[in-house]
């Protein structure tokens, strides 16, 4: 075995060597995937909170125009309020996704705050809008109008920590797609103005009134916020982006629809001295809604390009892994099998082949596995096996005889008649009476059993009716009973049953059990009328004076005396002495 170990430490030596190379590069591949897993949970977070902002602002599209209609305007009515109605399911459903989103998160104690504010700000702007909504546009001060569209706005102010917060995280996290995250931001943030531009515009455009010096300080604070944002763009998709024409083609659009046709209509507005507006409020914003949509549209696009991105990395890097982790595998068992080779042709069947002829040595006939196809080896392995069909035709001789002497051992201990244990097989529990006392274990008790007026039996019916009536009455005792208890033909017409582990009241019971099932059911002798068999029973139980087996074996034949003394088909239990002395 020295060549073997050998050959093993070599193996393994190089296996060591080109494991280590590989889990360097492997963990270094682990961590890539790893971080991509985050980056790509951090990108689908901020993604998430960027659609609940944009739920929140294009939710007051719908509602600034159904503040702007009556109620008696019919289709228009209707429509405006399954547009809302959407609207807000939109919503729900977004801020119910970051609302999970946050609470599986271990700083979301913050978040949740400005989460509930922001539910709580829109909840109270939907019912100051359904209140309005359900009155006479006459009875709508613009006061009233104000507030409400105000509140739906700093519902969405409410997120902005939110966003911020993501969008830091994102950042760090994902510093490669950095700026695709920052264009997604600024698109957001466009369309956010954009729409409270709008707002900005509702109550002048629906009262009519002039747009107040305040309104249009706001709206010009608005307004360079968007031309800010608008400088950042870059003017085109990179060169490799997959993206790139989809992003280039949205990107056209939003410049023709919001900065040329949007921003226009608004500066057009707020030129406007009095209240000789173009359009009212819900032109507006039905003029403005697709152009604040393109922009969503090129927004949600970036962050599939991100969400690509990363997933692209996600999948190189677990391919690599995956590579890696192949290589090693194929390399660990290219040596398992030189090993295997080296050891098959030239040292395990040798070692094999020993390893058998010690065994047979030891008595061991099993056929063990072996090795090797040579002449020699062949050559070995029929002498082996010579060798082994010569133990095995002994051990075969070996077995039979122990089987002949076990069924010779079962004849001499059964009663060839009743099937029942002869009295040779009580002997040997009870040992030699005639010899030494042998003890009483622990919870033994006998019940000795004789038919009663058998030779009468055999004299008026011959000896075939008596022995059949020796097997009737074995079976009965037989059907009751089992382990630990044992049933004796003891001689003749008696029985014996050896008990175990029952109280003298319970050993009654039993042989009281026994001399029923004897009695009570008619015996019947094809050819010649049934008749009743009866049986005396003697019962005795290990105890204080009855401390061997010999003492048991007269105490019970004492008692089944006195049983058919007494004129039998009757129990007798053996007296206890002790008590009896007691009494006197």
């Amino acid at each position: 075995m020295q060549l073997q170990a050998q050959l093993r430490v070599g193996a393994a030596l190089l296996l060591g060597v080109a494991a280590g190379i590989s889990t360097y590069v492997l963990l270094g591949y682990a961590q890539a995937y790893r971080q991509s897993i985050r980056n790509l949970r951090t990108l689908t977070s901020y993604e998430l909170v960027l659609k609940a902002g944009d739920a929140v602002s294009a939710e007051r599209a719908p509602a600034n125009i159904l503040l702007s209609l009556d109620q008696d305007a019919g289709q228009a009515y209707e429509s405006t309020r399954a547009e809302v109605a959407q609207a807000r399911h939109r919503t729900d459903l977004a801020l119910d996704q970051l609302d999970q989103l946050v609470r599986e998160q271990a700083q979301g104690s913050a978040r949740r705050t400005g989460l509930a504010q922001t539910q709580a700000w829109l909840a109270r702007g939907r019912a100051d809008i359904d209140m309005l909504a359900a009155r006479p546009p006459a009875s709508r001060s613009p006061q009233d109008l104000q507030q409400a569209i105000d509140q739906m706005v700093a519902a969405r102010v409410k997120l902005d920590p939110l966003i911020n917060d993501f969008y830091s995280k994102a950042v760090k996290d994902a510093p490669d797609q950095a700026g695709i995250m920052q264009m997604a931001r600024i698109l957001s943030d466009l369309h956010e103005y954009g729409g409270r531009i709008g707002a900005m515009l509702v109550v002048p455009l629906s009262t009519p009134q002039p747009i107040s010096p305040a309104r249009r300080l706001v709206i010009a604070t608005l307004r360079g916020h968007i031309d800010q944002l608008h400088r950042l763009m870059p003017n085109a998709s990179g060169p490799d982006d997959a993206h790139g024409d989809a992003i280039d083609n949205l990107r056209t659009r939003a410049e023709r629809d919001f900065f040329d046709h949007t921003l226009s209509l608004i500066d057009t507005l707020v030129a406007c001295s009095g209240a000789n507006y173009p359009m009212r409020a819900a032109a507006f914003t039905n003029a403005v809604t697709p152009d604040l949509m393109s922009l969503e549209s090129l927004e949600n696009l970036f962050m599939q390009r991100a969400v690509a991105e990363v997933t692209q990395v996600q999948r190189d890097d677990r391919r690599h892994m995956l590579l890696i982790g192949a290589y090693l595998l194929t390399f660990f068992f290219f040596l398992l099998a030189v090993l295997r080779a080296a050891e098959r042709l030239v040292i395990r069947p040798l070692w094999l082949a020993r390893k058998e002829i010690i065994d047979l040595a030891n008595g061991d006939l099993r056929r063990s596995q072996r090795a090797g196809s040579s002449a020699e080896v062949r050559a070995l392995h029929d002498a082996i096996d010579t060798l082994r069909r010569q133990h095995i035709h002994s051990m075969q001789l070996a077995i039979e005889r122990d089987e002949l002497s076990k069924a010779l051992r079962r004849q001499a201990h059964t009663d060839a008649l009743t099937s029942l244990l002869n009295r040779h097989a009580l002997e040997e529990i009870t040992g030699d009476l005639s010899a030494d006392p042998v003890r009483l274990s622990k919870g033994r008790g006998l019940i000795l059993i004789d038919v009663d007026y058998f030779k009468s039996i055999n004299d008026e019916h011959g000896h075939i009716v008596g022995d059949l009536v020796l097997r009737e009455v074995a079976g009965r005792i037989r059907h009751l009973v089992s382990e630990p208890h044992m049933a004796f033909r003891y001689g003749g017409e008696e029985f014996a049953v050896l008990t175990n582990g029952l109280s003298m009241d319970a050993l009654c019971q039993f042989a009281e059990a026994i001399r029923h099932a004897i009695w009570c059911d008619e015996v019947v002798v094809p050819g010649i009328s049934k008749f009743t068999v009866t049986a005396s029973f003697g019962v005795a139980k290990g105890n204080a004076d009855v401390l061997t087996w010999l003492d048991l074996l007269n105490a019970a034949d004492a008692a089944l005396y006195r049983a058919k003394a007494q004129g039998r088909n009757q129990l007798v239990a053996a007296a206890d002495p002790a008590r009896e002395r007691s009494a006197s």
